[in-house]
């Protein structure tokens, strides 16, 4: 069977699926923006506007917009005081101290008074975790329209607009305009859920599980062409030879430079890279493994000479069956001792 014949079909979840092992490797937390750019190829300024566009347009957000009249007439407020100067009134206790020094300051005016008046606070955990979720709605229609010529042309993208204005428009509001705009913290987070208002912020906070995790893997995988496909499945099938061979696992991928890393492993995408002579496959210490670049091209020696023309000084192994995997992992190892 060759490599191809042993793929998953496109879209299935079924069968060795080197995706979801890569997903699982993955060092977390990490930036999904950069990570699934260097998994799939795509520059990153696109997959901004795929995961914006999938916020701004997700079930989360149409369910914290819908809901938030009612939210904006049960938002929790908190009671604090200030000071006041009265004249001829009194608005709550009178501070004495500061009283005699504002009549001194103000010709002895008897009428003066200064108050410690109660007032409301929306500035509290509650209504920052919904000023973050309506401003991650906000970000995620800006990012769908960056830099997009067919921004105006795209349904989708149009969709995305309007639920930003929609949500830039809540952000005005008088009652959380004054509200802190920062992420929350997990205290909040937790105060916000188990407080007594709970159900009227139950959306933002689904909004903001949304956002952190806005790709699921089936949206990574539409985004994988089969040749995409193919590279994955050689990277996994390396990773466990050689670590069936170390006889200990390799760390997690992190991205560096727009590509995969882990231990002697590391993965560039041609498509990312945009040249087609520049470097790219997957690199085990000094030898660049990679997968034809016609994938049903049976003729190893013209696979073999594409992928030495951008191997560098680096020795090369094109995989087109299982076995190649082995040989490749031998190569990689005999050259490690040379």
């Amino acid at each position: 069977m060759t490599l191809i014949e042993a793929l998953p079909p496109a879209g299935s979840s079924g069968g060795p699926d080197a995706l979801l092992e890569i997903w699982a490797r993955l060092s977390k937390p990490f930036d999904v923006v950069r990570t699934v750019s260097a998994i799939v190829g795509l520059p990153a300024t696109e997959v901004a506007q795929a995961v914006g566009s999938d916020i701004a347009n997700s079930v989360e957000a149409e369910t914290l917009m819908a809901g938030m009249h009612r939210t904006l007439r049960s938002l929790a407020t908190s009671l604090q005081t200030q000071t006041e100067r009265c004249i001829g009134s009194i608005r709550g206790p009178v501070l004495w101290s500061e009283t005699m020094s504002a009549r001194a300051s103000s010709f002895g005016d008897e009428g003066l008074f200064v108050c410690k008046t109660p007032s409301r606070a929306y500035d509290i955990d509650e209504n920052r975790v919904l000023v973050a979720a309506l401003n991650a709605v906000r970000e995620g229609a800006q990012a769908a329209e960056h830099n997009n010529p067919h921004a105006l042309d795209d349904p989708v993208i149009r969709a995305a607009r309007r639920r930003g204005l929609e949500a830039n428009r809540y952000l005005e509001h008088p009652s959380l305009a004054s509200v802190t705009r920062e992420r929350p913290t997990p205290r909040a987070m937790k105060r916000t859920r188990s407080g007594k208002h709970r159900k009227s912020y139950q959306a933002a906070i689904a909004m903001l599980e949304r956002a952190a995790n806005p790709l699921d893997l089936e949206m990574v995988r539409a985004l994988c062409d089969e040749r995409t496909r193919a590279q994955h499945q050689v990277l996994i099938g390396l990773i466990r030879r050689l670590e069936v061979h170390g006889g200990t696992q390799l760390p997690p991928f992190r991205v560096e430079q727009n590509a995969l890393f882990s231990g002697p492993v590391q993965y560039y995408h041609s498509r990312l890279l945009g040249d087609r002579k520049a470097m790219s496959g997957i690199v085990i210490g000094q030898l660049l493994v990679d997968v034809p670049e016609r994938l049903h091209d049976p003729n190893r020696k013209r696979a073999e000479a594409s992928l030495k023309a951008r191997a560098g000084n680096r020795s090369t192994m094109v995989v087109m069956v299982g076995d190649d995997l082995d040989l490749a992992v031998t190569r990689a190892i005999e050259l490690a001792n040379a």
